[in-house]
């Protein structure tokens, strides 16, 4: 069992109040633009002028709608974000499924990004914090800007791999979600506006492909999905700047973007035959309106909540005698039902509960399952008796990118032998039957702490970034680059967790002889710079 210490949440509760004071003005919805030129397909049998982000979620590739109101109040990086966030995960399986229940507390988040009417136009409305801050900054360099408001879906996901597998990736136990970031990712050091999105990747150097478990709370979740996807190396010609190997398996993902016609209006509305004769919702209403997301007809019965509101084409509703009015609002995502290896993952059995008094704070617990194996190449099969790698990132906050909580590299068995996570074996087969979490005597509960990285990036843990200096935009001051442990990692088959501990609380006790006490992440990282701040960049 990982030993971990219990930590106050009085941080985010006041996140929360913050969202909630004020007046409409302060508005909380959506996803950000950056400008890129060459249009592509949004994933819902149409194409768009300006690109859509419709499968990697990393904050923006999107350019918005000409806005003719006025910016709402925009809540840019909370610099006093806790460095640590807590978090525990619990496993199962059966004959033929797996079964993951992980828990934190954190901000609702299940909402995402929205169109709004406004002035007599549709504009979209949304954002992360870090495009938040660069908006107030006015710094382009640093993160996407024009955006209109702050809001961005909760998430948790983690990174799983079978080192005997067809897909090992050797090295991710002891870097854990590091061997994926580097220092030309969004938000990064060297990374820039004109770079678009740059997502988590595997160096060249290494082969093989994580298999990436998503649980999408805002995009996903309310028709009892989840999302399946896979990290590699970068493919396709993306060595160009323009992406990277996080990529959705094949199939349909839960979700599609709405694209927007040459008037600017939205893809979908709000089809009144279920929702009681609405094609919108007010803006002011978006964190009390039942209406917050809408689905296609194949998914109008999936989730708890079903029958769900369904999204009909714009023009249809028209037809129908529709006319905007100022303040309407309708999702610019339509939930789906999934098809392919895409589809693998399910998400039954997960709730919100709010904490006494704060609708929009509280302890979610997130309940997936999956076939052991699917039979696809692009997910990593599960068998009885064997130990896995895996790494776990909770988005919460309204974050993305790098000031998302992450976790060290841990083990899981399925029978296996010793392991950080123990998967306990059940009798009897398929995913109709959900494991009682609550007897946690019979399926034990491992704590982890994650934490903030700030721009700890593989390339800085194996001694590259040595000479490179990157100014920290604060303070003016040049940030260290240097990494004791890098011959550890590289030469003596040393992991993070043998040299550092996530707290300053935390006992050393290195997982594999030959570690060392390092220090603890939550005072290492903050000395690094630009955590919950301006990212350093390269000098000069």
């Amino acid at each position: 069992m990982v030993k971990r210490r219990v930590f106050g949440w009085e941080w985010l509760r006041t996140i929360c109040t913050l969202l909630l004071v004020g007046t409409a003005t302060l508005a909380l919805v959506g996803c950000p633009g950056v400008d890129i030129d060459p249009p592509v397909d949004n994933d819902n049998g149409s194409t768009d002028t300006p690109p859509v982000d419709n499968d990697n979620d990393n904050g923006s590739t999107d350019t918005p709608p000409d806005s003719t109101g006025d910016a709402p109040t925009l809540k840019g990086l909370d610099a006093d974000k806790a460095m640590v966030l807590p978090f525990t995960v619990q496993a199962a399986y059966n004959d033929d499924t797996m079964f993951f229940h992980m828990s934190w507390e954190g901000d609702k988040g299940d909402t995402h990004d929205y169109f709004r009417y406004t002035d007599g136009a549709w504009q979209r409305e949304g954002g992360v914090r870090r495009d938040a801050q660069a908006t107030i900054d006015e710094d382009e360099a640093r993160g996407s800007t024009g955006i209109n408001s702050t809001i961005y879906e909760s998430r948790v996901t983690f990174m799983l791999d079978d080192p005997t597998g067809p897909n090992a990736v050797e090295g991710f136990l002891e870097f854990g979600c590091t061997l994926t970031c580097h220092d030309n990712s969004r938000a990064m050091p060297t990374w820039v506006h004109d770079d678009g999105e740059v997502h988590k990747y595997l160096p060249d150097t290494i082969p093989g492909r994580l298999d990436l478990w998503h649980h999408r709370l805002g995009r996903a979740n309310p028709i009892g999905l989840s999302d399946d996807q896979w990290v590699g190396q970068r493919i396709n010609g993306e060595d160009d700047g323009k992406g990277g190997s996080r990529h959705g398996d094949d199939g349909t993902g839960p979700y599609a973007t709405a694209s927007t016609d040459d008037d600017g209006n939205p893809q979908w509305v709000f089809d009144p035959a279920t929702t009681g004769g609405l094609y919108a919702f007010p803006f002011d209403d978006l964190f009390t309106s039942p209406l917050r997301s809408f689905v296609d007809d194949t998914a109008a019965d999936l989730g708890v909540n079903a029958p769900n509101p369904v999204g009909i084409d714009y023009a249809d509703a028209i037809a129908m005698g529709y006319v905007p009015s100022e303040g309407d609002t309708v999702p610019r995502r339509r939930l789906r039902q999934t098809e392919g290896s895409r589809g693998d993952i399910v998400a039954d059995g997960t709730t919100f509960t709010a904490s006494s008094g704060d609708p929009l704070f509280g302890r979610w617990d997130s309940n997936i399952q999956r076939a052991l194996d699917t039979g696809n190449d692009d997910d990593t099969a599960l068998a009885d008796g064997n130990i896995y790698n895996i790494a776990f990132a909770v988005h919460t906050g309204m974050v993305t990118v790098r000031d998302h909580y992450v976790s060290f590299g841990y083990t899981l068995s399925l029978d296996g032998g010793d392991a950080d996570i123990q998967a306990v074996k059940m009798s009897g087969s398929g995913s109709g039957s959900l494991p009682d979490f609550s007897d946690t005597t019979t399926y034990p509960v491992t704590e982890l702490d994650t934490f903030l990285p700030g721009i700890a990036s593989y390339g800085f843990l194996i001694g590259e970034n040595a000479e490179l200096e990157y100014i920290d935009p604060a303070t003016g001051v040049a940030v260290d680059q240097g990494h004791a442990g890098a011959t550890g990692l590289l030469t003596q088959g040393l992991s993070c967790r043998d040299c550092h501990t996530v707290t300053d609380a935390e006992t050393f006790d290195p997982p594999n002889a030959g570690g060392f006490p390092g220090g603890a992440m939550e005072t290492l990282v903050p000395q690094r710079g630009g955590v919950n701040t301006p990212t350093p960049i390269p000098a000069g």
